[in-house]
């Protein structure tokens, strides 16, 4: 038996009244004068006894009264094969969600368990009554409302299920369970049940609960059954990261990375990792990885021959009965020549201004950088979007400047700062995008100072300078002291832990701070051996972005890259689809739905990233009873021989509460007969009163014989 509301269960409290009352009127004697009790013992014994039995047989019957009344209120029903005895079945609104995230695409069998879920939806919608509503909502990161309202149309929820496909989104529940509940909810009558039919994985139950089972779920009340395809352990493994060392493609550069391998399964995982760009196989490694554990494979190889702005790979196992994530995409870009700007101040020879050995280490060698040289006044009116890198030579900087350069970071710029003895502190500490804040300029021993890479795989370093080949000793007089802030690191020091190169990451870009003078004024860095290849090292790093194109997952927005033109309409190319043409000027808002590689191009390609699969969607493990219980109270159904039964055992609900509502008024009327007769036995007074049926009637200080007593009072 279940009750549509149970909240109502707070009335047998009132069963304390009849209670209460029976307890005080047992204290209220009325003292009648008589002249001999002697020849009455016995009687009044037996009468007293006999008197508790019927007094305790009336509270009895009005309790049951309340107690009648109360179920009846709570909306009863039963489950039941007899339902034709009784008032007919209770109408019901039902909410059906159906995961269509990407793990629902394992393989139990032949069968998808999205297929299995199916069937269990489509054998739900067999079993519901003419009038029964339904709503079908399709759900992974997202909710999808196919039938938002509810409606007694099956057939079109029949056709909803069918359309079902299955995505490469994330699970998460949210949404969906706060849409159901909302659709079902604005029926105040019948049952309302919602089922949901997943594989039931612990990351889809990551939200907080407040905002789902709030208010309106506690109002609305509905049942929740969590329907899973089968009970089976999933087998499967996932290649769930690559990195880079190498900031760009180069033809004939040894590229080195690492991929991360997970095992989501009890057994040990021996497979082949492969490695492609393009169809062209470049690396394989072989792999074992314990049970529920991971393992980072470093791999290498040489960087074929290309064409393009950007080298597009995959890396991927042979493949389990959960295909999408054996297979993990990447991007990594081509090298291109370097755009840099030189901002410096000072008039006079070429060889006297701060900027001089930037611009000679900048333009040296056959890949020289194209270059321009500014003032800081320049700067204000100067569009940086061109430039991949800017590099500042000991100058203040104005806060028009200031707002131009941090809009260019925060697209994917790069900003190196050197600073100098004309250096305003005060004013560099004002920079928003300043990583860090100067203090003081300290004065340095004679002597070169050793320096040591705390990041030795840092980008900077990387086909620079190794353990076999360590970052030079530095002739240097000064240093300024720094204060890091948020997000600042510093990747190489001198003598005493001095920092020297210290980097941050802003937005889509990054700041470097190179801890001397451009020129010579704080010590010779600008002739040392390590000079030249460190600017040019920035210059190259600058036309990349260390790799992050391969973070971006599905359902996340197409990422905007630096200096995209305004002024011109732009075609965007998915994995899957037909390319969208966007507006000049329209911002790139469209949600990544697929898994692969997209282009943006105008008229040439300008960017290309990957996108891929959320990793925690790999790990197929389903939430303890335990713990969704403490997240809300649920049925749990396995299988879909199990829905049967429980959709058979659930049949034919059945409302009780005109059965309780007559037996209560069958209580009322049996003690209000009961309550007549005795007080018709009891009564020593005239008809009047025997007719007023109250056995209290006599204990209201009423005397017994009350004119007889006045009559014999002197």
């Amino acid at each position: 038996m279940t009750f549509l509301a149970p909240w109502l269960f707070y009335g047998f409290g009132a069963l304390l009244a009849p209670i209460a009352i029976h307890l005080w009127q047992r204290k209220r004697v009325v003292k009648v004068p008589f002249s001999t009790l002697r020849f009455l013992k016995v009687v009044a014994a037996r009468t007293s006894r006999s008197a508790k039995l019927e007094n305790l047989l009336l509270l009895l019957l009005r309790c049951l009264i309340f107690v009648l009344l109360i179920l009846a209120a709570a909306r009863p029903l039963l489950s039941t094969d007899s339902t034709k005895l009784f008032s007919g079945n209770v109408p019901r609104s039902i909410a059906l969600v159906i995961d269509e995230s990407l793990s629902m695409t394992y393989k139990s069998g032949d069968m998808s368990r999205l297929e299995r879920a199916k069937d269990g939806a489509r054998a739900i919608i067999d079993d519901l009554k003419p009038g029964d509503e339904v709503v079908v909502i399709a759900v992974s990161d997202r909710a999808r409302l196919l039938i938002g309202e509810p409606t007694v149309d099956h057939a079109a929820a029949r056709q909803a299920i069918n359309s079902i496909q299955s995505t490469e989104g994330r699970t998460d529940f949210s949404a969906a369970l706060k849409s159901a509940c909302k659709a079902i909810g604005k029926t105040g009558r019948g049952v309302k049940e919602i089922f949901l039919f997943t594989d039931n994985q612990e990351n889809g139950w990551q939200f907080e609960k407040n905002t789902v089972f709030d208010e309106t779920w506690k109002r609305t009340r509905p049942q929740l059954a969590v329907v899973r395809p089968d009970a089976l352990t999933a087998i499967n493994a996932t290649v769930s990261k690559i990195r880079f060392e190498t900031p760009f493609a180069a033809p004939d550069m040894m590229t080195r990375g690492v991929a991360v391998v997970e095992n989501h399964s009890a057994s040990t995982l021996r497979d082949l990792l492969e490695i492609k760009l393009g169809e062209e196989k470049v690396a394989a490694r072989p792999v074992e990885v314990a049970p529920g554990s991971s393992m980072e494979l470093p791999f290498e190889f040489q960087m074929p021959a290309l064409s393009g702005r950007w080298a597009q790979g995959t890396a991927s196992l042979s493949g389990d009965n959960l295909e999408a994530d054996d297979r993990r995409y990447f991007t990594l870009a081509v090298y291109q020549t370097p755009r840099l700007l030189v901002v410096e101040s000072g008039e006079g020879p070429e060889k006297t201004r701060p900027g001089f050995y930037l611009r000679k280490a900048l333009t040296a060698g056959a890949r020289g950088a194209p270059l321009k040289t500014v003032s800081p006044a320049g700067l204000d009116d100067l569009s940086l979007e061109p430039f991949s890198a800017i590099f500042l030579a000991g100058v203040d900087i104005g806060d028009r400047s200031s707002v131009q350069l941090n809009r260019y970071i925060e697209a994917g710029g790069t900003v190196v700062f050197f600073p100098g003895d004309l250096l305003d502190a005060a004013a560099v500490a004002r920079l928003e995008w300043m990583p860090a804040e100067p203090e003081k300029i300290r004065d340095l021993p004679a002597g070169r100072l050793i320096a040591q890479a705390l990041e030795p795989r840092h980008p900077l370093f990387i086909n620079s300078w190794d353990a076999n080949t360590p970052f030079p000793a530095l002739p240097q007089r000064k240093l300024l002291n720094w204060k890091l802030g948020a997000g600042a690191r510093v990747i190489l020091t001198l003598g005493d832990h001095l920092p020297f190169i210290i980097f941050a990451q802003r937005g889509s870009g990054r700041v470097i701070i190179v801890n001397a003078s451009a020129d010579r004024s704080w010590g010779d860095f600008p002739l040392t051996s390590a000079f030249l290849p460190l600017m040019q090292q920035i210059g190259r790093l600058s036309v990349s972005r260390t790799g992050r194109e391969s973070e971006f997952l599905i359902g996340d927005p197409v990422p905007a890259p630096p200096g995209i033109p305004r002024d011109q309409p732009l075609t965007l190319k998915p994995p899957a689809g037909d390319a969208v043409t966007i507006a000049p000027g329209a911002a790139l808002s469209e949600r990544a739905g697929d898994a692969g590689f997209y282009s943006l191009t105008a008229s040439e390609e300008l960017y290309a990233f990957a996108v891929n699969l959320d990793a925690h969607e790999s790990d197929l493990t389903p939430i303890s009873e335990e713990a969704l219980n403490r997240i809300v109270p649920h049925e749990s159904i396995i299988g879909l021989d199990a829905l049967h039964v429980w959709l058979a055992q659930n049949r034919g609900l059945v409302p009780l509460w005109p059965l309780f509502l007559a037996l209560a008024l069958m209580a009322f009327a049996t003690e209000s007969i009961y309550s007549n007769l005795l007080a018709r036995r009891r009564s020593q007074s005239g008809e009047a009163r025997i007719r007023t049926g109250r056995l209290n009637q006599r204990r209201l200080n009423q005397l017994f014989r009350a004119e007889e007593v006045e009559e014999k009072r002197p």
